[in-house]
């Protein structure tokens, strides 16, 4: 089993005990008289329906081969087909359940309409936040509305910065717009490795993209490099597609560095959280070096020096590289 699906499994998982938990919660405040075992039944077995349904759909709709055509759906219109099959599910979890244990059949119970009612609301509201969420990033929704970042502060960051090799020509060949389309579909397909990794999206530069971990213990520097391995073999695995589609398998060259990072809320009417700081500078000169060593993967010693002994021994010296604006050579890594 591979790391990606041990991490799927996993999180459905987390998402089962979750909703049996919700659901025996409800099942119990609902109860006016004593709780029973088969009211509780009902309960867990309807937070199951709802939850592992709404969450399948979810999941489903962002795999690889059904990305391309949410992509290209307006907004207005995932959120509403999402509502409308969460709404499916909750009402399967909410008869289901009863007319196997009780025999008897939800909706023709008092209070019934109310319920499905809120539901739906509450599902469209997931629907809604789902799609936030995904305009601005977890990390960048949840910080915004805790209000993490409205002083700026220093943080021990992870980047990984991965560019396109050899995409201003193929722009200038295919195109703006199918150059557009093909961005998206690398962007989509590299988006398990960086799930599988843990990783946050911290933005996307052009033809880059620039990946984020928040802290550099050798564990997560270990999934730091499992990350640019599996982004590598992702878009390898699907060469063959896209060279049909636009005429050119595409190829990453990634840096890797750590250390502090000033983050914090930039700008008013549109808000983002910005990384700002050397850290994130020696890593695109890092990105340079690996352009004229030819490295598809270069780390910094930083970087380097936490892996664990395993990882570290993946590894081969690259030359030092003499950066602009650095006093010193950076000693660098590159990946077996």
């Amino acid at each position: 089993m591979t790391p990606r699906h041990l991490g799927n499994l996993v999180f459905f998982g987390k998402i089962l005990a979750v909703s049996v938990g919700i659901g025996v919660v409800i099942a119990a405040l609902r109860r006016n008289g004593p709780i029973e075992a088969s009211g509780l039944l009902e309960g867990a077995l309807s937070g199951v329906l709802i939850g592992l349904g709404c969450t399948l759909t979810d999941f489903l709709s962002r795999s690889n081969g059904r990305g391309s055509l949410v992509r290209r759906l307006p907004i207005a219109v995932l959120i509403l087909l999402r509502a409308v099959a969460f709404s499916f599910f909750i009402l399967i979890g909410l008869t289901l359940p009863f007319w196997l244990i009780s025999d008897t059949i939800m909706w023709q119970r008092p209070g019934f309409g109310s319920v499905f009612v809120i539901s739906v609301l509450i599902a469209s509201i997931f629907s809604i936040v789902i799609e936030v969420t995904r305009l601005l990033g977890s990390e960048a929704t949840l910080s915004l509305l805790t209000g993490r970042y409205r002083q700026p502060r220093l943080e021990d960051r992870i980047v990984l910065m991965a560019d396109l090799v050899g995409s201003t020509a193929l722009a200038e060949r295919i195109g703006d717009l199918r150059f557009h389309e093909f961005l998206g579909d690398v962007a989509q397909d590299l988006s398990a490795a960086i799930e599988g990794a843990s990783g946050d999206v911290h933005r996307y530069v052009g033809d880059a993209v620039i990946v984020t971990w928040r802290s550099h213990q050798p564990l997560v520097c270990d999934a730091s490099l499992k990350c640019a391995e599996d982004m590598h073999a992702a878009l390898d695995a699907l060469a063959e597609k896209y060279i049909a589609n636009f005429g050119l398998a595409p190829k990453l060259r990634i840096a890797i560095h750590c250390g502090p990072l000033a983050a914090g809320e930039i700008g008013y009417w549109k808000k983002e959280i910005a990384l700002l700081g050397d850290t994130m500078n020696t890593t695109a000169r890092i990105e340079s070096a690996a352009r004229e060593y030819g490295a598809k993967t270069a780390v910094s010693a930083d970087i380097a020096q936490s892996l664990s002994v395993q990882v570290k021994a993946t590894l081969i010296p690259l030359p030092g590289y003499a950066a602009n604006g650095k006093c010193e050579e950076l000693a660098l890594w590159g990946v077996t």
